[in-house]
């Protein structure tokens, strides 16, 4: 079965026990955290082998994915509790636009070998520079 190219948004399952409420977790094959701090670094990600399933805890991001030639803006908010999941070949990267760093969980499945080249940003194309521009003050 082939795996999807677009991001899939899912909400989260949560369930309470006396104070706590716990998420359902994800199946992964690694759990990463990551914090997003303010910038424009005009970078993407793309990984060959990898779904990121990203959930924000703290913060929040819009998640800026490049599909169908055209970057489309997706906001991740810690109070609107979702799972992004971002198939492998689709680049990807975030924009935060808050006073304070974002913090993220990356539940990810893996589909073949790491490769290093996966985690080198890349700019983003020139013919997509206005368009980010616009997505990072909207």
């Amino acid at each position: 079965m082939a795996l999807s190219r677009a991001v899939a948004l899912i909400p989260v399952e949560r369930s309470l026990h006396g104070d706590a409420v716990f998420s359902a977790p994800r199946s992964s094959d690694e759990t990463l955290i990551a914090e997003i701090g303010r910038g424009d670094s005009f970078e993407l990600f793309c990984h060959r082998f990898q779904t990121d399933q990203l959930l924000v805890l703290r913060g929040a991001i819009d998640l800026v994915v490049l599909q169908n030639r055209q970057l489309r803006r997706i906001p991740l908010r810690e109070d609107e509790a979702v799972w992004a999941c971002i198939p492998p070949g689709v680049p990807h990267s975030a924009i935060n636009r808050g006073r304070i760093p974002a913090l993220l969980v990356n539940a990810v499945l893996r589909h073949g070998p790491s490769d290093p080249r996966d985690y080198e940003p890349h700019p983003v194309p020139l013919r997509f520079r206005s368009q980010w521009r616009r997505l990072a003050v909207a």
